[in-house]
């Protein structure tokens, strides 16, 4: 194709033939390129996924917090739409979740740290995974297979839960094939708690307690709940925060008439951290 950067200039000069030629060729070669790229384009936004802004909970137990060392023995997954609400079971009839135990020996399991061994052994979470015949990359496939079901797309869910950058720590070693499906950004509840308690510490006083059993399954539910508590008593609603935009708008429109007006009344107070 090197005879495609013959330069333009010489072409111009040459018989129209030569440059009727010149630009059939160059559309041709063009052409094909074109449409493969539309026809990508239009196959990207053909989404599968029926879900609102789906969010995929996960939590996990692990032997320890070192992410190199310690490892996952247990995976608890519950979705819910942008609203919270859990998916439900193919049958309708309650809420579908998806829970697994890894099963590790002893020379894994003694190695656990003395927080790790007391509650573990008290939830009874370290029997079943002496007791479990399931390995990593059966629980891992599972998985990818029960989040796939209700949300095919990649780059659609969200990751969700409580210092869930820590679950997914050990998840990118461990869990790969689920980090590579879900989206890149997280939704960690955590973090809109400690601005509460920055923010406003008064209202964060009143938030529930969790009952911290300490099972992947619990924990989730906990999260939700959490998550759902900021959304109804720390977070905005639509409903007030349109209300305040309608009221913006008519101190513009009032300012705009008034030029000398000052502007400091719309602004809010500042806040110390």
């Amino acid at each position: 194709m090197k005879w495609l950067l013959f330069p333009v200039r010489r072409i111009v000069h040459t018989s129209p033939p030569l440059l009727s030629l010149y630009r059939r060729s160059v559309s041709q070669y063009l052409r094909p390129r074109t449409i493969t790229k539309q026809q990508s384009m239009a196959q990207t936004t053909e989404l599968k996924t029926k879900l609102f802004k789906p969010l995929v909970w996960i939590d996990c137990e692990m032997t320890g917090l070192d992410h190199v060392n310690d490892r996952i023995i247990e995976i608890c997954c519950i979705i819910t739409d942008g609203h919270l609400t859990p998916v439900k079971t193919p049958d309708g009839q309650g809420e579908s979740h998806y829970e697994s135990v890894i099963h590790y020996g002893p020379e894994v399991m003694g190695k656990m740290n003395q927080w790790c061994i007391e509650h573990h052994g008290d939830s009874g979470l370290t029997a079943k995974v002496l007791a479990s015949d399931k390995t990593l990359a059966q629980v891992e496939d599972e998985l990818l297979e029960y989040i796939r079901r209700y949300i095919p797309d990649k780059n659609i869910g969200v990751l969700a839960g409580n210092s869930v950058h820590m679950d997914r720590l050990f998840m990118v070693r461990e869990f790969p094939k689920i980090i590579d499906h879900l989206f890149y950004r997280i939704v960690d509840v955590s973090s809109i708690m400690e601005v509460a308690r920055r923010h406003n510490p008064a209202l964060q006083a009143r938030n529930p307690k969790k009952e911290a059993a300490h099972t992947a399954y619990s924990d989730i539910n906990e999260s939700i709940a959490q998550l759902q508590w900021y959304m109804d008593n720390y977070l905005k609603p639509p409903q007030e925060t349109e209300s305040d935009e309608s009221l913006a708008s008519q101190q513009q429109q009032q300012e705009s008439l008034s030029p000398s007006s000052s502007t400091s009344s719309l602004k809010r107070p500042r806040t110390e951290f």
